[in-house]
């Protein structure tokens, strides 16, 4: 009985939620422009660096989310967060087997390669996220993403590598073939 008691309860388990849904910021196509602790530039508004923000709140509940496959978005704050924990997914799939000094390389590349945005068709979160209302919006979100992509690759590859420069952490690797949400970018 407290076999069967455990199992139901794993099962029903909810997601980690965004601590920043309530947060009163710019949101541009459905997506909060949160603040992050960077030395990257972009439009991102400042957040001190002892303070946790939204891409160390990925990176934090990326393990445990990234095995759900539904979610429910209850603000803005969670579509920031189903986005970078996709983005995460992508980048440990970049990673494979490479050295500390190849995955910084890579995970850099592919922040600033060209990706789709809320409102093109290819938009993984279509249904989640809507199209910018201005040409101007449209590149606020870039730039926010696109800053947002890059400090995650600098937080990710020092997560990965924090023991051995030359093999990543298997406790990390583990999840590169998993799909949140059944979605990948």
């Amino acid at each position: 009985r407290d076999c069967l008691v455990k199992v139901l309860f794993c099962y029903s388990m909810p997601a980690v939620h965004s601590q920043f849904n309530s947060a009163q910021v710019r949101v541009i196509g459905k997506m909060a422009l949160l603040p992050i602790a960077t030395s990257v530039k972009g439009p991102a508004p400042p957040s001190s660096p002892d303070q946790v923000d939204i891409v160390q709140e990925a990176l934090d509940t990326f393990k445990a989310n990234v095995l759900f496959r539904k979610y429910e978005v209850k603000g803005h704050g969670d579509t920031v967060l189903i986005y970078l924990t996709l983005y995460i997914s992508q980048c440990l799939t970049q990673i494979g087997r490479k050295s500390k000094n190849e995955a910084a390389k890579t995970l850099y590349a592919l922040s600033l390669a060209n990706f789709a945005m809320p409102g093109e068709r290819n938009f993984v979160l279509g249904g989640f996220t809507s199209a910018p209302n201005s040409r101007g919006d449209a590149d606020t979100l870039k730039a926010y993403l696109t800053q947002a992509r890059q400090e995650l690759g600098l937080r990710l590859v020092e997560r990965i590598y924090r023991n051995n420069d030359t093999i990543p952490d298997k406790w990390w690797m583990l999840f590169q073939k998993k799909k949140f949400l059944d979605m990948s970018l």
